[in-house]
């Protein structure tokens, strides 16, 4: 694909360009509806989804207080058990009598199709601007607040070989906003912050984590600052088409 000169100009001053992963490339799929399916067929009928789905939000908040960032410092918890610990505490506050035998079978079959395209579809634009970005010439880069398996997503999601680097949350042993996470490209690739461009959907994780820590931003969620698109196809029609003030 060809590149306007007004996209190479908005890009001009950066040598890094960072995306968000969820909400921002890919978007998960119902989520819960795989929750309910796969406990379907492991012979768990009948599952109320309203329950469900208030279990999930109420467990998730409380695994992600408790065990932060996917279990990284927990003893005796990586990654895999704290999303096994999820679902099993989920299923466990919709139907106490559930054997653990049987949420173990259920939690490591919703480990494995969550990796897979079953449950991701692509944000409109995103292939386009990735790629863009990497016909101008840029180092191209994830930063994202996820588990270790997100570069097996990204390949399922046709990404393979289109980013330079994956760094996550998991990885870096802290999430956004904070700036370790920002500061770990910077480092490893000897570039200066004001050299760094990071694109996301959360305004606190993503826009002002990087700007914090001295790169600029782009928003995909709305807001009213020139920074902020009301979506990523949006975002990369301006890149195209208008002078972005940096």
């Amino acid at each position: 694909m060809s590149l306007t000169s007004q996209f190479v100009a908005n890009l001009k001053r950066f040598r890094l360009v960072t995306f968000d992963v969820t909400d921002t490339l890919l978007r998960l799929e119902d989520p819960l509806r795989q929750y309910h399916q796969t406990a379907e067929e492991f012979g768990v009928a009948g599952v109320d989804r309203r329950r469900l789905d208030q279990c999930f939000r109420q467990q998730f908040k409380a695994m992600s207080s408790e065990h932060p960032n996917f279990g990284r410092y927990s003893p005796g918890l990586d990654w895999q058990r704290w999303w096994l610990q999820l679902v099993a505490r989920t299923f466990c506050c919709v139907d106490q009598g559930l054997a653990p035998e049987k949420l173990e079978k259920i939690g490591q079959r919703l480990i494995s199709v969550f990796r897979t395209s079953a449950c991701w579809s692509h944000v409109d634009g995103a292939q386009e601007l990735v790629q863009s970005v990497r016909n101008a010439g840029k180092c191209v880069g994830i930063i994202s607040n996820f588990d270790s398996s997100l570069p097996q997503v990204l390949d399922a999601m046709g990404f393979a070989g289109k980013f330079d680097f994956i760094l996550t949350s998991y990885e870096a042993g802290v999430m956004k906003p904070e700036r370790g996470i920002f500061e770990i490209p910077l480092q490893r690739l000897q570039i200066p912050a004001e050299q760094a461009l990071h694109i996301g959907n959360k305004l606190d994780m993503d826009y002002e984590g990087a700007r914090n820590c001295g790169w600029s931003g782009l928003l995909v969620s709305g807001g009213d600052n020139p920074h902020s698109f009301a979506s990523l196809s949006s975002l990369l029609e301006a890149l195209k088409t208008q002078a972005i003030p940096w």
